[in-house]
């Protein structure tokens, strides 16, 4: 996680157009844009280059700054944070996508942290998982959102010789007919758009999912699971 101050010289360069574009300044404007010394401003710059969230280049008459792919992100997280805790009280987050075929992992998987699925949602989960990939900007929107509601965490552990990492699960409703929960794993061969869900019953089965059947995944708050 970075700092404070990270996120408002991060946020101070993009309103200047860092964003789109190399963004030439001297140290001193920087400075003044940043409410500090000339001095704390270079540190400051400096932290976020070295944290990989500024590219910087050094000229003539002081530096040209962007913000790279994961300063945007960092920001946008800010962003997706505000726009979650300004939410009107009571809306929903619902998350639309249609069925993919999966990576054929998922049964494996489910299966290793079945009891601890059990234990952290209350319910034993079918062994396999429903992939759904994201199917619109707004919806990866809504994504980020859920990601700014507490999860339930699955830790993670050891078995004959193979680490298993933590996994993070928020309650859903998906098509307002079946209970589950989409969980990320720690570490993950899928897309960043794919979503993979788990449920106490076969979904596809049940919901009569197949391929590029759309789904919607409504987020249950976690004072609001039972």
């Amino acid at each position: 996680m970075i700092e404070p101050e990270d996120w408002f010289t991060l946020y101070a360069l993009a309103r200047k157009g860092a964003v789109q574009k190399r963004l030439g300044l001297t140290t001193s404007e920087v400075g003044r844009l940043l409410g500090v010394s000339q001095q704390t401003a270079s540190r400051r710059v400096l932290a976020c280059v070295e944290a990989g969230l500024l590219k910087r280049t050094h000229t003539a008459v002081g530096i040209t700054v962007q913000l790279t792919e994961k300063g945007q992100k960092e920001l946008l997280q800010v962003l997706t944070g505000l726009e979650t805790a300004f939410a009107p009280p009571g809306e929903e987050l619902i998350i639309e996508g249609v069925v993919v075929a999966g990576l054929g992992e998922g049964a494996y998987y489910v299966d290793a942290y079945s009891k601890r699925f059990t234990d952290a949602l209350g319910f034993v989960p079918f062994p396999g998982t429903l992939n759904v990939r994201v199917s619109s900007e707004e919806s990866q929107k809504v994504v980020e959102q859920m990601k700014q509601t507490p999860p339930l965490v699955v830790t993670g552990f050891s078995s004959e010789g193979r680490t298993f990492g933590d996994v993070i699960c928020y309650r859903v409703r998906i098509n307002n007919e079946a209970d589950g929960a989409v969980v990320i794993a720690q570490r993950t061969h899928h897309s960043p758009d794919i979503l993979e869900v788990i449920s106490p019953v076969n979904l596809r089965f049940k919901l009569k999912l197949g391929d590029q059947a759309p789904v919607t995944l409504t987020v249950v708050p976690l004072h609001l699971a039972t």
